[in-house]
């Protein structure tokens, strides 16, 4: 073979390769696109899933607050209530029982002002 061979060969080689390799580029470069449109669609639905869950977590925290301020006040109205109640037990109770000191019934004290109190001593022998 002459050298017009050989370098018609070369280069029909080199141009073969340099297409080869454009061609890989061409279809691994499709495929690396495509993975890297599904990486970022992934990372943007990731941050948006962060979002939503810090989001959510604040609702929780603020529901959270307004059930023990509800509870608070349930509880503060209960016992309000409860006195309430009570109180009119107390009020029906004194008004069920009638005056509490009769015109008819006086009271006898001593003459002195204090109570009779009565000691029990043992006798000595």
């Amino acid at each position: 073979m002459d050298s017009n061979a050989w370098l018609i060969g070369g280069s029909a080689a080199v141009l073969a390769a340099g297409l080869a390799w454009l061609g890989a580029m061409w279809w691994f470069g499709r495929k690396l696109a495509a993975a890297a449109a599904r990486v970022g669609k992934l990372e943007k639905a990731r941050q948006t899933l962060n979002q939503q869950n810090s989001q959510a977590r604040k609702q929780v925290e603020q529901l959270q607050a307004e059930l023990a301020e509800l509870r608070h006040t349930l509880t503060r109205q209960d016992a309000a209530k409860a006195q309430q109640q009570r109180v009119h037990a107390a009020r029906q109770s004194f008004e069920d029982s009638g005056p509490f000191i009769e015109a008819t019934d006086p009271v006898a004290t001593p003459a002195d002002g204090f109570a009779d109190t009565h000691f029990f001593m043992p006798k000595k022998d």
